[in-house]
């Protein structure tokens, strides 16, 4: 929900959730009662949900702005520009790493989506707004909070130390700011589409 106008961390009184019900939207509030703003689970969903019924269109385009989601919750036209600037940074990035380190998506066996906004990120609404290719939405896992685990691993089993400072040792740092790789993969992943 960051750089949202109605954005939040997922506590109570946020949508973390929309579904197309009957043609309409229905949003979910974590805690139930009435929505105070919107988490960034939620706008995914909102923006797959909006999609699906035609209120965006694949550009983004929002006839409608602001749209009400919820008599107290509503997404603007750059709500939903945010969104797709924070998509596809997200989709140029995993489409530079495969691409720079010579691995075609079909290649690739897992993706572990950390943090508290992969855990409930819906991947199937994920794919239709290209937020991640379909792909790797399929064989995509969440794992919670993947450094609180990590360093829990290590706390317990010393012997682990050795394999974590091997780990670091070979990993290479991929500046997505100076590849064209990404630049290229960021201005076509702005539309909105799988």
């Amino acid at each position: 929900g960051v750089g949202i106008s109605m954005g939040m961390r997922g506590s109570s009184g946020a949508i973390d959730k929309v579904i197309v019900s009957e043609g309409k939207l229905l949003p979910h509030v974590i805690g139930g009662g009435s929505a105070v703003g919107i988490c960034g689970s939620g706008l995914v969903d909102a923006a797959a949900a909006m999609l699906e019924l035609e209120i965006i269109d694949e550009t983004g385009f929002l006839e409608d702005d602001p749209f009400p989601l919820t008599e107290e919750v509503s997404l603007s036209a750059k709500d939903i520009r945010m969104l797709q600037l924070a998509k596809s940074a997200i989709c140029a990035g995993l489409q530079t790493l495969t691409q720079s380190a010579g691995v075609e998506p079909d290649g690739v066996r897992e993706l572990f989506i950390a943090g508290g906004f992969g855990h409930y990120l819906n991947k199937e609404n994920a794919a239709k707004i290209g937020l991640l290719p379909q792909r790797l939405a399929e064989i995509s896992e969440a794992v919670g909070n993947a450094a609180l685990g990590g360093a829990s691993m290590l706390l317990l089993n010393s012997g682990l130390r050795e394999t974590a400072e091997s780990m670091a040792a070979d990993a290479e740092t991929l500046e997505l700011s100076t590849s064209p790789i990404f630049s290229e993969k960021f201005m076509l992943g702005m539309m909105f589409e799988e």
